[in-house]
């Protein structure tokens, strides 16, 4: 019977291992770092529940809280509180989900002072009740940019933002960006056709276009031997991204006959 390895079990990891525990004979084992599935979307939104129902009932495999490290010759890497191990498989399906560009994607130079984050991490710290900033600048028009937005606002703060903002509270011109501040951020400085412009902010949310979050040696570019990346970086929801995985995984099933 062939193994596929299916890291990351979010709603991508989820629809995928669930095509191919519903539509082959393998064994699928699903894995993540951290000990609940739904990724970014959270265990206890009832879609994923939903999707985890059906990952059980189709006899996926969970383990959950390691960490994969390595792919390399049919072998997977784990690193997890009970120790080392290697986990074999006969194809690796990697659903990493998905993160916004980096200061260095968006080219923002400056300073790096406490205070510039991820709109991934700020959305985790928004729902765990972390009080964060009162004056936000949120940089990117992404998928996540509206609802922070909101949430920042309801949080208290005065939301700002670059360019065709509609979901900004105050707006001022895009540019070339730099980071102000030692310690913390004390706010950005936006160069555009000459002009220049100082914006004061006590924060700084990335929330640009996604990019496919890789971070397993051996399975980071497109090409990888034994490899399918399960990341549909345009389609938003639980749902959709489920589906979009799952439809990845029975096209490469079709092609290999459902064999590697």
């Amino acid at each position: 019977m062939s193994t596929y390895l299916v890291v990351g079990a979010g709603p991508s990891g989820l629809g995928c291992s669930v095509a191919l525990a519903q539509d082959t004979p393998a064994r699928v084992v699903l894995i993540d770092r951290i000990p609940v599935v739904g990724g970014e979307s959270g265990w206890d939104d009832p879609h994923v529940r939903q999707l985890a129902a059906c990952a059980a009932d189709a006899g996926v495999e969970l383990r959950l809280g390691a960490i994969a490290t390595r792919w390399t010759e049919r072998k997977l890497l784990l690193v997890s509180p009970l120790g080392v191990e290697w986990l074999s498989g006969d194809h690796l399906f990697f659903a990493g989900g998905r993160r916004p560009a980096t200061q260095a994607d968006l080219g923002i130079t400056g300073q790096r002072p406490a205070g510039v984050l991820p709109a991934t991490v700020v959305a985790h710290l928004l729902t765990s009740g972390v009080p964060l900033w009162r004056r936000p600048l949120i940089i990117g028009n992404g998928t996540w940019a509206p609802h922070l937005a909101t949430a920042l606002r309801h949080s208290g703060g005065t939301v700002l933002g670059l360019g065709d903002a509609g979901w900004a509270d105050e707006c001022f011109p895009d540019g070339r960006i730099e980071v102000l501040g030692t310690h913390r951020v004390e706010g950005v400085r936006v160069s555009s056709a000459g002009d220049v412009v100082t914006i004061g902010c006590d924060g700084v949310v990335l929330a640009g276009d996604a990019r496919a979050n890789r971070n397993v040696d051996g399975a980071l570019f497109d090409g990888a031997g034994g490899v399918t990346f399960v990341q549909p970086l345009a389609a938003d929801g639980v749902s959709k991204r489920a589906a979009v995985a799952a439809a990845t995984a029975r096209d490469w099933i079709h092609v290999q006959g459902g064999h590697t």
